[in-house]
């Protein structure tokens, strides 16, 4: 089965249906409103039940919470389009085309897919996320097989469009360490092993991310456990607040109390503290208590983890 998702698409148009794939998803905030059916949650906020036309599916949510949606229908997306970005015009969207976005969504995209996107459109070089990506990115031009005619998707994509054939990479690292604790570095996003974790740790800052995966079983911000006070900003956390605020040997013990309490054997982090890793090495390697059992540090830029990887490197496959 083939599969097409395309994020900020706005409106349904009529050559999509013609398009060689088994399953569409469309996914817009505002566009499908109108058509979808309205439910009022427990909470007393509005949901839109997804429009089904044919073999698309249209989606009015926000962008985490319709990743989840694709998850649970087991979605592995062969193409993936991010062509009209607009997380700028309301603050509490993520880039499309950052880090955060992508780590979440590549359990719904398959190891092999198309990307289709426009890079001239985004802000800055932590926007262009996916060309940092576990990928190979091979540039596909007209006449490829598997190349798409982008003028389908946006009126403007002559200006820009770019389309890669992605290629997943797989990097493992044992770390060497002289600890009853299994550590290894994987650069991979942590949702793909959701199942196989005990308990997630993540670095959110801000307050609207933070609340999102904070109600997530089995998944802990570093906030949520913890006394520290961070700062909340969308996009920046300067290296001063985070000295000055947040602490991370203290941290490190109550998230390891908590493992102890809750009998964690294995415990998956995203990185932290701008890279400073010397103090978590230390509690490693004079840890006494029979749990976690083993811990994951997940990545998905190549060079973070690289002191670590570096000097205690045991095995890279």
């Amino acid at each position: 089965m083939s599969t097409l998702v395309y994020f900020s698409s706005g409106s349904i148009k009529p050559e999509y249906a013609k398009l060689p794939f088994d399953e569409i998803y469309l996914i817009d905030f505002w566009s499908f409103r109108n058509k979808s059916k309205r439910i009022i949650t427990d909470s007393g906020n509005d949901k839109f039940e997804p429009l089904q036309i044919g073999k698309i599916t249209c989606i009015s949510m926000e962008c985490l919470n319709a990743i989840d949606y694709l998850k649970s229908k087991k979605v592995k997306a062969d193409y993936f389009v991010s062509i009209n970005e607009g997380c700028y015009s309301h603050v509490k969207r993520c880039a499309l085309g950052s880090y955060f976005f992508f780590g979440y969504m590549m359990p719904a995209l398959a190891d092999n897919y198309v990307y289709i996107t426009n890079l001239k459109k985004y802000y800055g070089d932590m926007d262009k996320a996916s060309m940092g990506l576990p990928y190979d990115a091979v540039p596909l031009c007209e006449g490829d097989d598997c190349y798409i005619d982008p003028k389908i998707f946006a009126n403007n994509a002559d200006d820009g469009v770019d389309i890669f054939q992605m290629k997943k990479i797989n990097e493992t690292v044992e770390l060497d360490i002289d600890s009853p604790v299994k550590v290894s570095v994987v650069r991979d996003s942590i949702w793909n092993y959701y199942d196989k974790l005990d308990l997630i740790v993540s670095s959110i800052s801000d307050f609207e991310r933070k609340r999102f995966f904070d109600r997530m079983p089995k998944v802990i911000t570093w906030n949520h456990i913890t006394e520290s006070k961070r700062v909340y900003c969308l996009y920046s956390l300067s290296e001063n607040v985070w000295k000055s605020k947040f602490e991370i040997g203290k941290n490190l013990d109550k998230i390891f109390d908590y493992c102890v309490q809750n009998k964690i054997n294995k415990i998956g982090f995203t990185p932290w503290g701008n890279g400073n890793y010397n103090t978590f090495i230390e509690k490693i390697q004079n840890y006494k208590e029979t749990y976690p059992k083993e811990i994951i540090l997940f990545h998905l830029i190549k060079d973070n983890y690289k002191e670590l990887t570096t000097k205690y490197n045991k095995k890279i496959s």
